[in-house]
Order: C-alpha cells, then structure tokens, then sequence
C-alpha cells in the first residue's frame, strides 16, 4: 500500500478495496454531524440575524426584485427570500437549510479530499481513512456554530458549498469544465470571499496535482477562472458592493490594514487551537508599528508558511496543500481590505479545512492516531453540542461572550442591550454600567442606559 506523506503505518489492514467503507464513513460523517449541531434547529433569530434578514427589505420575497440592483450577496439575499415566500419568517425553518448546506459541505469535503490524497499515492482505504478523519474534526469544531447555527452566516455555508463543487469539478480523472464554470461564477454571489476560489485550486495544482502536465492544468483551471472574473465584474458592477470597497479603504490602507492583520490572524489560528475560547465575539488584537519587534516576529512566523509550503510541496504535496490551503482561504478576509473585526470565525470555516487536514495527516503518524482523533472529534462534538444550544437564546450567547472575556466592554455592553430587550432591567443596567466602566468612549452603551432609563425599547445595533 502507498503510504501518505508524515504517515509511518496505514490504519486500515482490511481489504485493499475501498468497497462499502466510503458509502459507510460518508454516513457516519452526516449522522454524527447532525447529531451534534442539532440544537441549532431551535434556535433563533439573534443579534445580526435581525437586520440581515428578518428586516431587511433585501431578504424578503415581496420587496426582492426592487431591492435587486443596490443590495449585496444576491444569491444568498435570493435564498432568503425563497424561504420568506415559502413559510414565511420561521426561524426553525432558516436553521434546517444551514444545517443542511453544512452537511453538504461535509461531503463535499470529505469526497475532495479523499481525491487528493489519492492522488498523492495512497490507496483508497488508506486516503477514505485520511480524508474521513479530517472531515469529521472539520465538521465538529466550535468554529463550525458561526455558520451552522447562525442565519446569518448561511453566506459562509452557500458560498463554500459551491467553491468546492467547483473545485471537484475541475480535479480528478473527469473534469466538468460547465459545472465549474458555473459554480464558481455563483459563489461570490453568495459571499464576495468565494473570489479565492481560484488560488484555491492553484494550490491544488501546485501540490497534490503537481504531477498534471501545464496544458492539462489550464485547461481545467480555465473555467474557474473564468467563473470567478466573471463574478467579480458582476460585483463591481452593483454600487453597494463599490461603496463598501471605497468605505473600508477609507478607513485603513492597504498597509495599514495589512500590518493590523499580522496580528488578527495567529489570534484566528489560537481560535482553531483552543476552542474553548471561541464566542460570538472574539476579542480583537491590538497591533503595533512595523518596526515593532511584535509585528516583526508575527511576519517571520506567518512567512514560514509559505516557505514550508514551497519546501513541502514535493516532499510531502499532501501536507503542503493543507498549509496553503489556510493561508490561501484567509486571504480575502485578513490582507489588504480591512475589516472592523479583523478576527471573525466565518473565516475559519473555509481555512479550517486545511487545519483538520493537517491534523489528520499528524495523527495518522502516531500509534492509535486515528482513535486519538476520533476522541478528540467527539470531544470538539460536546463543545458544539453546548455552543448551538446558545444561540436558542441571546441573553445566553452573550452571557457566553462576557464569562470568556469580562474585561471586553463589547461584550458587556451587547449583554446589557441582550438583558433590556430581555426585561430584565436591573440585570441590563448593570452590564451597561460595566461596559461604559471598561470603555467610557462606548457612546452607543451611554445611548442605551439612557434609554433604558427613560423606559424606551432597545434593540441591538
């Protein structure tokens, strides 16, 4: 049996014909990530979920077509009006079809995976037993909620539902040169970020398909990119899209925003690494000058990525696709475009991706690696389990957020509007009170206490 890069033995020793294993992981890999994201069937609409999508004009099936040229997203502003004109407002209903699309993602991972570690060698029990261990510790993880069990992140889901059919479509023994094509050209649709979905697959092509002739990469690469520049001038074409461009350059350079990004990203790998610590509100880190010995170390840490990616690529193709792949999917989210919350967890849906795959790679190497993960998975499982539970309620999600981090007036401040709009004044003063404490310049916490005082209704911003 060919042996995977980093792997000293293969965990499977049965047959050397997949025959029903993939049917069977792939079920396993659906039945065990509906059991632990199902508490994101009950919950309900919270925090950005109220402007996104319940009152937003955009998002509702009468008012579509004419709000059709100025909104953003179309595709996914399109998946919500279908529902609003199906069953209405009904939250339950929003929360299946995100659960949905992750669960169709989880294939689709699973199956591109499985095709590049087969074509790094490895026979297919061997590659089905990588690649289905990496899909499940993808699947469990905390940072998975943001996407799953919030309407509001749908983006996340739709989007990388269709950058990976796009990239199944151009790999493998048959390309599907229409059918990438046209998912590549709809993913940006849903999320601007699909526009990677190009280096995505150059990535692919510079590691596990390396061995492809220039020509045969072309060819299948064409399409995708065609798809994607197409999509990008559909984009630039609609006047918000430019004006929230024009807006974020306004607010920091390119430099600028890149130096603040030398440090919003390790925070993001720490995210992946200690999921005990994700909430709705990750803490943001403060950066420093260029010069700084701070942002000189980030920058030789994050630079050595690529370097073991160039220097991995023959050696080991397989793990040098999962390095790539992180850095290629943070890419339009933590470069030249700043964003306010440069540390985010829709990000990490589609970057994590090459975390678990790097995971699956390391302990596929130890004695027992496989089980040790499969532990580890179901552990991440418990952790989700609890986390979609909390978006039924958005007193509790906040809460969740100031217990992790009660020095954040943030946080302190989105639980005095969460506990107000809640009733529960007393509760909501105090945490106001806490927020302005932390930050006194927090003018929209000071808008609130004196609403809350004058008896006037509260909603989250």
């Amino acid at each position: 049996m060919a042996q995977l890069p980093f792997v000293s033995r293969p965990f499977w020793t049965g047959p050397q014909t997949p025959g029903p294993l993939r049917p069977l992981i792939t079920f396993g890999l659906v039945a065990t990530t509906l059991v632990f994201h199902a508490p994101a069937l009950w919950g309900g609409f919270v925090y950005d979920d109220l402007n996104d999508v319940v009152r937003n004009p955009s998002a509702q099936a009468a008012t579509f077509l004419d709000r059709l040229p100025d909104m953003v997203r179309p595709l996914l502003k399109a998946s919500y009006a279908a529902q609003d004109a199906l069953h209405g407002m009904n939250a339950a209903a929003f929360h299946s079809v995100n659960l949905g699309l992750h669960l169709v993602v989880v294939v689709l991972v699973f199956m591109l995976l499985d095709r590049a570690s087969r074509m790094t060698g490895a026979a297919p029990p061997q590659s089905l037993t990588i690649a289905g261990l990496a899909a499940l510790l993808w699947s469990l993880h905390p940072a998975m909620t943001e996407t799953v069990s919030y309407v509001s992140g749908r983006s996340m889901g739709l989007s990388a539902v269709l950058i990976l059919a796009a990239l199944l479509a151009a790999t493998g023994r048959k390309a599907r040169p229409w059918l990438a094509f046209f998912c590549a050209f709809l993913a940006p649709l849903a999320r601007e970020t699909a526009l990677v979905a190009p280096l995505l697959l150059l990535i692919w092509q510079a590691t596990v398909g390396q061995k492809e002739t220039v020509r045969v990469r072309v060819t299948r690469a064409a399409p995708v990119w065609m798809g994607a520049l197409l999509a990008a001038g559909v984009i630039m074409a609609m006047p918000r899209h430019r004006e929230l461009v024009w807006f974020s350059l306004d607010q920091r350079g390119p430099l600028d925003a890149l130096r603040a990004n030398i440090f919003a990203v390790p925070e993001m790998f720490r995210l992946w690494l200690e999921p005990w610590r994700i909430s709705i509100l990750p803490s943001q880190p403060v950066s420093y000058g260029w010069t700084d010995p701070p942002t000189v170390l980030r920058l030789a840490g994050l630079l050595l990525i690529p370097s073991a990616v160039l220097f991995w690529r023959k050696r080991a193709p397989l793990a040098a696709l999962a390095l790539g792949w992180v850095i290629v999917a943070l890419l339009p989210t933590n470069s030249l475009i700043w964003r306010v919350d440069p540390v985010a967890l829709k990000p990490l849906y589609l970057a994590g991706i090459g975390f678990s795959l790097l995971g699956a790679i390391m302990l596929a190497k130890v004695r027992f690696g496989p089980w040790l993960a499969v532990v580890l998975a179901l552990s991440l499982g418990v952790m989700v389990f609890a986390r979609a539970g909390l978006y039924r309620d958005e007193v509790a999600l906040f809460a969740d957020a100031v217990a992790k981090a009660p020095q954040d007036a943030l946080a302190q401040g989105m639980l005095g509007l969460a506990l107000a709009n809640a009733g529960q004044v007393d509760e909501a003063r105090r945490a106001l009170d806490q927020a302005l404490e932390l930050d006194p310049f927090l003018t929209w916490a000071e808008n609130a206490r004196r609403l809350l005082e004058a008896g006037t209704p509260i909603y989250t911003p």
